[in-house]
């Protein structure tokens, strides 16, 4: 049974709860949502990974979940215009009839069988009452018995510490596979798990590997990190308290986590020696090598800058850098990553390297997440020769000086902050500073912000920024081309963990966004292709919905 050797009573920022003895408490359901904080999709969009969190102390612990997003979308509603659209044995349901209740759903549906006609086959629809606090038409999906009686959509689950805040996914740089990171507040530690890669097919024998018994359970304490000075670092560090945030480097060698109480934030590395060979070693796990104090208090949201391509081809010098957003500053600060490999042995650490203030809103504090769009500069970048040359060069250090689009969700008062990285001069002289030039009015509650593509109505890739409002159970969609929320999406109680999912090759694809409802411990899945009626609903639920033990 894993034991927590130690719990904060420091109240989790969504909401507040009690402490109780570590020894207290039974082992978490590993198969059912509850309360998710962290959703991460892989970069094959195979695997969906929800990180859950014991938030009401009914568990010692809280759980890792990877689900089949293949088989989760095959079960998924359609969208049709014409029969023509659907399948031999299927019909698209455009007119009002008995099976549909009056209502169609433009779906395709069974032309025949037991659930001929029917937009929800054999999830059923929810009832008027229900759909207050569940949005969407049918009724919810359990990951384990799917209605048609095929493969389960729940793979492997695994038990961690109690009170996850959030899952990051980097793969592995050589294969196969990647690493789940997890900040786990309950005892302080960064939580790591190894995962089977999209592609592979049988060489690596597990979905989920942390160390836990053969028959499943557990994370073992290996793979806790940030506890462990002498083993980590040559500071005598451990992980302070309270860790919240996360963000990486995108080859994951570099980890920066904030500490929602403690006016600081953390570096973890994850070397080559912490990632191992991934077929035969999984390496030591990523080490606790620095903390830098004296920032301001409560810092929450932090997003990796990303590097201009031109870094790695050229091989020029340059530090990674980070943006941190705080509850009681009105600023974002920016913090760099040093290997400092020069040294022997190598000594890692992260420095304050500018701040620029927050001025667009009345109050101008209690900023939470923070997202960057490099969508522009990545253009940029592709549209660059492909042979390698100075022409190539040239191009790729003019891309570097594209600015990056960031958001901000802010709360005092309630509004999407709209901002861009300023200029390079060169491709390592930018301070990758943002400077806030708009600012969006949102409902009451903003928590996250996160980027991804939606499918538009010409079948095109075009980016959004998601903004996600806890309290007011919305989530907008923000396009930042034409300068507007151009749709609200309604969720149930609680949306905070949101992932994007999206891919279109030869105009065949998908664009879902995951909704982790914290309230009531389910992931709404929700339509991003414009060509669909669903364009920005909730078009399937994903677990059975559970309202807290306190409503009940």
């Amino acid at each position: 049974m894993l034991r927590l050797r130690a719990l904060s009573c420091t109240a989790l920022l969504l909401c507040s709860a009690g402490c109780f003895d570590p020894g207290e408490g039974v082992e978490p359901p590993l198969s059912r949502i509850y309360f998710p904080v962290g959703i991460a999709v892989s970069p094959g969009h195979s695997r969906l990974y929800v990180a859950n969190s014991d938030f009401d102390l009914q568990y010692n612990g809280g759980s890792l979940q990877a689900f089949d997003l293949e088989r989760m979308r095959s079960l998924l509603p359609r969208s049709c215009k014409a029969d023509a659209d659907c399948s031999a044995d299927e019909r698209c349901d455009n007119a009002a009839s008995d099976a549909n209740d009056g209502v169609p759903s433009h779906w395709c549906v069974a032309a025949g069988g037991a659930h001929a006609g029917e937009p929800c086959r054999g999830l059923g629809d929810k009832s008027d009452a229900s759909d207050v606090l569940i949005p969407g038409r049918c009724g919810y999906l359990d990951p384990k018995n799917p209605p048609d009686g095929g493969d389960r959509v729940l793979l492997e689950a695994v038990g961690i510490g109690a009170f996850a805040t959030d899952v990051l996914f980097r793969s592995r740089p050589n294969g196969p596979g990647g690493r789940l990171f997890l900040p786990v507040r309950g005892d302080a530690t960064l939580h790591y798990i190894d995962v089977k890669d999209d592609s592979d097919t049988g060489s690596v024998p597990f979905e989920l590997e942390c160390g836990q018994a053969e028959n499943g359970g557990d994370c073992d304490d290996r793979h806790r990190r940030g506890d462990d000075p002498d083993e980590e670092n040559t500071r005598g560090l451990r992980l302070l308290q309270e860790p919240f945030g996360i963000a990486g480097t995108e080859s994951g060698d570099a980890l920066v986590l904030t500490h929602q109480t403690e006016g600081a934030a953390s570096l973890f590395v994850n070397d080559a020696e912490s990632w191992g060979d991934g077929e035969n070693s999984f390496g030591v796990g990523p080490k606790l090598e620095f903390a830098v104090g004296g920032l301001p208090e409560r810092p929450i949201g932090v997003a990796a800058v990303p590097e201009p391509k031109v870094v790695s081809e050229a091989g020029l010098f340059y530090q990674p850098g980070f943006l941190v957003t705080f509850r009681n500053a009105s600023e974002v600060r920016l913090i760099r990553y040093f290997d400092d490999a020069a040294s022997q042995p190598p000594r890692p650490f992260i420095q304050p390297s500018g701040v620029t203030g927050i001025s667009v809103n009345s109050l101008n504090f209690d900023s939470r997440g923070i997202a960057l769009d490099a969508s522009q500069r990545t253009a940029c970048e592709s549209s660059c020769p492909a042979d390698a040359g100075t022409a190539r060069s040239d191009c790729l250090e003019q891309c570097a000086g594209v600015p990056l689009r960031v958001f901000v969700a802010n709360r005092a008062p309630s509004s999407l902050l709209i901002g861009h990285t300023r200029t390079n001069q060169s491709a390592t002289s930018s301070d990758d500073l943002p400077q806030f030039y708009d600012s969006i009015a949102l409902p009451f509650g903003p928590s996250r912000v996160v980027v991804g593509n939606i499918i538009d109505a010409d079948g095109v890739l075009k980016p959004r920024a998601f903004v996600v409002c806890f309290d007011s159970r919305k989530v907008g969609v923000y396009d930042p081309d034409a300068r507007r929320i151009e749709k609200w999406i309604e969720t149930g109680r609680g949306p905070h963990a949101f992932a994007v999912d999206t891919k279109l090759e030869a105009g065949e694809g998908h664009a879902l966004a995951y909704v982790g409802h914290f309230t009531d411990s389910y992931v709404g899945v929700v339509d991003l292709d414009q060509r669909n009626r669903t364009f920005g609903s909730m078009v399937m639920v994903l677990g059975r919905p559970s309202p807290p033990r306190s409503s009940k």
